[in-house]
């Protein structure tokens, strides 16, 4: 049985503030790992208490326990195997209307200050550099490319471990940073760490406002579906195009440049190729 059902099932035994708390954990999975119990009271309109005791009525020993048990529920293997739950005959339809309902929530999920925000932010900067791990390494490298087909200088951050640093050291005064950071890792903690002691701005993409670091200049809570499905990556895609349009509407004259430099190049490159002259070839018998 999932969280969500558990909570569900148990919810006419508790009392309207340990309901309160159960509903929120169950609509946030991802921030019981993150939060300490006081935040989550603080986020519920609880008690610490109250959320001690919630977690003991529905079954779990303590916040420990419930968070190792949401953790595999959230992991990649417990996500897919939710997502695909239902059986073979359930198709390819619902997997479909599950990523556009992701996807429809997207206005309701960013406000448009904070988008606002990161326009500015990016307009503002001498460079994009986007942060990606695993999968998001691809989206970092795709959105990279877009804001320079856009007349933006932008590179893509994808290295992990100690590879990262070669990146990380590369960072400088008049660069913007966007990251995809949904889970707290190291080459985060860093990154972030960095970009405070040289004073560059990061747009973070994450789940939403409860898993933002406050070191990020804005928080963009792209999510990446319903957290206990298979995750999406639609909606970071659609906001990492939205920001890149954006941008360009910003500076129309550079990124006209920048599509005509394009255009042209292509032309050139698409030409035939220019046959020797034959003027200039030698007969080796004469």
């Amino acid at each position: 049985m999932s969280f969500a059902s558990l909570v569900s099932e148990r919810l006419d035994g508790l009392t309207p503030a340990e309901a309160r708390v159960a509903m929120f954990m169950a609509d946030h999975p991802h921030s019981v790992g993150h939060l300490s119990a006081a935040r989550l009271a603080e986020a519920a309109d609880a008690s610490d208490a109250t959320v001690i005791r919630t977690v003991r009525k529905l079954g779990f020993d303590g916040l420990a326990v419930l968070r190792e048990t949401l953790a595999a529920e959230l992991s990649m293997s417990g996500r897919l195997e939710a997502s695909l739950g239902a059986g073979h005959q359930v198709g390819t339809m619902r997997l479909i209307r599950e990523r556009s309902d992701a996807v429809n929530a997207l206005p309701g999920r960013i406000d448009e200050e904070s988008l606002l925000k990161a326009v500015d932010i990016a307009s503002k900067a001498k460079r994009v550099c986007v942060v990606g791990f695993g999968p998001g390494g691809f989206l970092a490298g795709y959105a990279a490319h877009q804001f320079r087909r856009a007349g933006v200088p932008s590179t893509a951050m994808t290295a992990t471990g100690q590879g990262f640093a070669d990146e990380l050291s590369r960072l400088t005064e008049g660069d913007a940073v966007v990251a995809m950071a949904y889970d707290r890792t190291r080459e985060v903690d860093v990154l972030l760490d960095q970009a405070v002691t040289f004073a560059i701005p990061v747009i973070q993409l994450t789940e939403d406002s409860l898993t933002a670091d406050p070191r990020a200049s804005v928080v963009l809570g792209a999510g990446r579906g319903e957290p206990t499905q298979s995750p999406t990556h639609a909606t970071t895609i659609i906001v990492l195009e939205s920001l890149v349009l954006a941008v360009a509407a910003r500076h129309t004259k550079r990124a006209d440049r920048a599509t005509r430099l394009l255009a042209d190049l292509r032309g050139r490159l698409a030409a035939s190729p220019v046959a020797p002259d034959s003027d200039n070839t030698t007969d080796g018998d004469t």
